[in-house]
């Protein structure tokens, strides 16, 4: 196994204190001052992502700059874009986030790092299932604001990076995110059901655990494409997919599984 660390190569932040502005400094802010929401973005270069590997394990790290205590009830968020950013960005006109992945992480920590396990993302960036390779952080709480190091921050130790780890696929029936079984429940999930003629259907199978101590909703994914683009027919789909839930599932864990999905052309 080996790592590479992917620096983010670009970052902004939006609010509706600027509606039709942004905010491109050394820092990036996300969340709610009681007034004004802040919804930040990151792109990274996974280029450096050999084509011939599988993701073990990604970690976004992030450098905090303020609120150095603790608080783990404030619930934090990171899903993937599915447009791109520029400078031109902003509030009224920001890109679109696939809501539908949606990571949890809790930065209100006196840790000057807060990591943030991308596994999911990553691996759907290497697979090409996520052609765009930026993430949007928010955070719908009130009156918390979380700023970290951007990308263009001069102190190269602020700046986010993700560090991704893999493996090399040594055959073709390899997939392409390994966990290790004794700590996780793998989760059966069958879906049924007809893709129309000429068309591609993105589809993601959701299960939720909600966890028994905590009251957290822990959220897991499998992403797949139904390609019926060159037939005139219809395409009926029948297939069982198999979800990793890490950590485990312990007793009082409450589970529910979602499909969610739409057309690609």
């Amino acid at each position: 196994m080996s790592s590479i660390l992917i620096p983010a190569t670009k970052s902004l932040t939006v609010t509706n204190k600027f509606p039709n502005g942004n905010i491109n400094e050394d820092i990036i802010m996300v969340g709610i001052d009681g007034e004004y929401m802040y919804t930040s973005y990151l792109f990274f270069d996974s280029s450096a992502i050999p084509n011939n590997v599988y993701v073990s394990n990604a970690e976004l790290v992030l450098f905090k700059t303020n609120n150095f205590y603790n608080n783990s009830k404030i619930e934090f968020f990171i899903s993937p874009l599915s447009d791109y950013f520029s400078t031109y960005t902003t509030f009224n006109n920001p890109p679109r986030e696939n809501k539908i992945i949606k990571m949890k992480f809790y930065p209100i920590t006196s840790k000057v790092a807060v990591t943030v396990n991308l596994s999911y993302i990553v691996s759907l960036w290497v697979k090409n299932q996520l052609t765009n390779t930026g993430i949007a952080l928010y955070c719908r709480n009130q009156n918390v604001i979380a700023e970290f190091g951007s990308a263009i921050n001069e102190n190269s130790y602020l700046i986010p990076f993700i560090n991704v780890a893999i493996n090399p696929i040594i055959n073709k029936n390899q997939c392409c995110t390994r966990y290790p079984i004794d700590n996780g429940t793998t989760k059966q999930v069958q879906v049924i059901g007809t893709v129309a003629p000429a068309s591609k259907y993105d589809a993601i199978v959701n299960v939720g655990v909600t966890r028994s101590g905590s009251g957290h909703t822990d959220n897991y994914y499998v992403a797949d494409e139904y390609d019926n683009s060159t037939s005139g027919n219809p395409l009926h789909i029948d297939k069982t997919y198999n979800v990793a839930i890490i950590p485990k599932e312990n007793p009082g864990d409450v589970e529910t599984v979602n499909f969610y999905g739409s057309y690609k052309e």
